[in-house]
């Protein structure tokens, strides 16, 4: 059956709407070939680029490794921490020196269970000053030494940490970093040096005051030698003049009470023989007796006085030498300057090229002083020896505005019962710089020849051992030296 042409028509139409999908498939499916297209080039970019990011992340994952593994290999312990102290790493060392364990989560979990000191190891080191706590905040501390041990032990660890702060790409704060360097062994090996220094020391101190005993120990031996034979010589001196001296004496009063008599018997003749025979009157006139029965008797008194100075220099010498007072006895302070002087007199004296050193005393109402006397006078003989010396400038006439040297002792009783001697001269003075130097044994500021540096030192002895008392000197270039004797009234521990 053939068909109709309505049937044709319909399939002709039917045909054309088929045709027309076709077309329009086709056009889809260029569209979605060109996207297929498209997005295999972006997958295949995509997984270009995730193969080098895999391949860049592979390269960071081997360098972290290696980084991990170069920092557990090195001596430093190294830490690593947010900002809030919370561990972000810890190599090996970290965890073997400063015993930091999985439990210890942060800087502050972990000083709970762990001690910081300062190097001294007694010093509790705050946690909010230490040098990684201070990193954190952006702070650039310095290299500090810390002493680190656990609470449970009495062992510890020295290190020396340098922090800084850890920071983002981008230049944010993201935490700290620090690195202890273990430096246990340098400080061991630095306190045995200390140890070994501070034993040297210790012994160069004790030679040092070996030295000075040894010195002491000479000097007192020098003292005790020179006052034995000094004391000796002058005792056995005014002994020796003392027994012709009491005999001539004694004998002037009967020769002068004779020659009295001889003299009356003679005038007697004289009155009663006034024409007497030429050879008597030619001897009387030889001999000029009117003279000599004048002067006779003055001759006697000037032996008289002479005898008697005698007898003051011998009383002097006795009492300057105390040769029978070697123990602490109760005396006359004055009487010992004043026989000292007597002795130097001859130095005070003035000659043909030096003038006369005038001595001013000043003694105020003093009681008897218990001292040992012999050696007291001994110091008043040093000092009053360097005080002439230091006068001969004076004396010459080589020190411009001085004219007259002089010596000036003064004597007092301080509120504290103690006596005070001061004596002065107007010499040069002393020079600033050697006056700390002036008691040490052996040491003098006159010429080669001419000083032991044993009087001054001597002298000190003897009034701060001896006596407990105290001898300084005060002294300006120029102007002068003054040396105070203090020495108390009563020596401790005497009985009444």
């Amino acid at each position: 059956m053939n068909p109709t042409d309505n049937e044709i028509q319909s399939l002709k139409e039917e045909m054309g709407r088929l045709q027309a999908h076709v077309a329009t498939l086709e056009k889809l499916l260029e569209v979605y070939e060109q996207e297929t297209i498209d997005k295999s080039a972006t997958l295949e970019k995509t997984l270009a680029e995730l193969n080098e990011h895999t391949q860049r992340l592979s390269h960071a994952e081997t360098t972290l490794s290696t980084l991990r593994s170069m920092l557990n290999s090195m001596g430093d312990a190294v830490v690593v921490a947010d900002q809030q102290g919370k561990f972000l790493f810890l190599n090996a060392p970290a965890e073997q020196l400063l015993g930091i364990r999985s439990s210890h989560t942060s800087l502050s979990i972990w000083a709970q269970t762990w001690d910081v000191f300062l190097s001294d190891q007694i010093t509790p080191y705050p946690l909010a000053g230490f040098p990684l706590t201070r990193a954190i905040k952006g702070e650039i501390p310095d290299a500090t030494e810390v002493f680190v041990k656990s609470a449970s032990s009495s062992q510890g660890s020295w290190f020396s940490v340098t922090a800084r702060e850890l920071t983002a790409v981008d230049g944010q704060r993201q935490g700290g970093i620090a690195v202890f360097h273990n430096i246990t062994r340098l400080k061991q090996v630095e306190i045995a040096l200390r140890r070994s220094e501070l034993r040297s020391r210790e012994q160069a101190y004790q030679l040092q005051v070996a030295f000075k005993d040894l010195q002491k120990m000479q000097s007192q031996m020098v003292q005790a030698e020179k006052m034995s034979s000094l004391g000796q010589l002058v005792a056995g001196i005014a002994h020796e003049i003392n027994n012709p001296v009491n005999f001539i004496y004694g004998n002037l009063f009967h020769a002068r009470r004779n020659i009295e008599e001889l003299l009356q018997l003679l005038a007697l003749y004289q009155n009663h023989y006034p024409e007497s025979p030429p050879d008597i009157q030619a001897a009387a006139t030889a001999m000029e007796l009117t003279f000599v029965m004048d002067d006779l008797p003055k001759l006697l008194n000037s032996m008289k006085v002479g005898s008697e100075r005698i007898q003051d220099i011998v009383a002097s010498l006795r009492t300057f030498s105390r040769m029978d007072e070697a123990d602490v006895k109760s005396v006359d302070i004055h009487s010992g300057l004043d026989s000292t002087l007597l002795i130097l007199q001859n130095r005070l004296r003035g000659h043909a090229d030096a003038g006369e050193i005038q001595i001013l005393q000043e003694y105020d109402n003093l009681p008897e002083v218990e001292c040992y006397a012999g050696q007291l006078n001994q110091v008043f003989m040093n000092i009053l020896s360097n005080a002439i010396d230091a006068l001969e400038d004076v004396r010459r006439g080589h020190v411009p505005g001085k004219e007259t040297a002089f010596i000036k002792i003064q004597s007092a009783l301080s509120d504290y019962q103690k006596v005070i001697i001061r004596i002065c001269d107007n010499g040069s003075g002393i020079p600033e710089q050697v006056q700390p130097q002036l008691f040490d044994p052996f040491f003098t500021t006159k010429p080669v020849g001419k000083g032991t540096g044993l009087g001054l030192s001597i002298s000190y002895q003897i009034v701060t051992e001896k006596h407990g008392g105290e001898l300084r000197c005060e002294s300006q270039t120029g102007q002068g030296t003054t040396f105070i004797i203090q020495i108390p009234l009563k020596q401790a521990g005497r009985e009444e």
